[in-house]
């Protein structure tokens, strides 16, 4: 199934729900919920803190979920966390655009790196294991 034909939002959102089913959002963080991060990014909403330390009081810089290429998607970040995503993790898998992939894949990393990197600065389990769910299916997108 090629990528425009999957609604990528419906899909994340259905990951987030099978992750849950295992282990339940942290009542205890000032994150937003993953479907709420998810539909923001799609909606390219503007933050009045970093989607992923939830700094607040700084300037704040677009992230593209899977690379300005593959989809629009994007979510707020501080310079800090922007970096980190951008120059260490996303440095590992964005040049399989080029190698003929599916965007979806690109698409379940990013939130993967996302999740990951919200796990190291919470250490809430639940994110651990959310960027594991969505780095699986992304071998399986297509």
């Amino acid at each position: 199934m090629q990528y425009q034909e999957v609604d990528r939002v419906r899909c994340a959102i259905a990951l987030v729900v099978q992750a849950e089913e295992r282990l339940p959002f942290p009542t205890n963080t000032s994150t937003s919920h993953p479907i709420v991060l998810i539909k923001q990014a799609e909606q390219q909403s503007v933050a009045t803190r970093c989607t992923v330390c939830g700094t607040n009081g700084v300037t704040f810089e677009q992230h593209h979920i899977a690379g300005k290429v593959n989809f629009p998607d994007a979510i707020m970040l501080c310079e800090k966390c922007h970096d980190e995503l951008s120059n260490i993790y996303q440095p590992k898998w964005l040049p399989w655009r080029n190698a003929g992939r599916d965007p979806l894949e690109c698409y379940f990393l990013g939130w993967s790196d996302i999740f990951h990197l919200i796990w190291q600065r919470t250490r809430h389990r639940y994110f651990l294991e959310l960027s594991k769910i969505f780095a699986l299916n992304a071998r399986y997108a297509k």
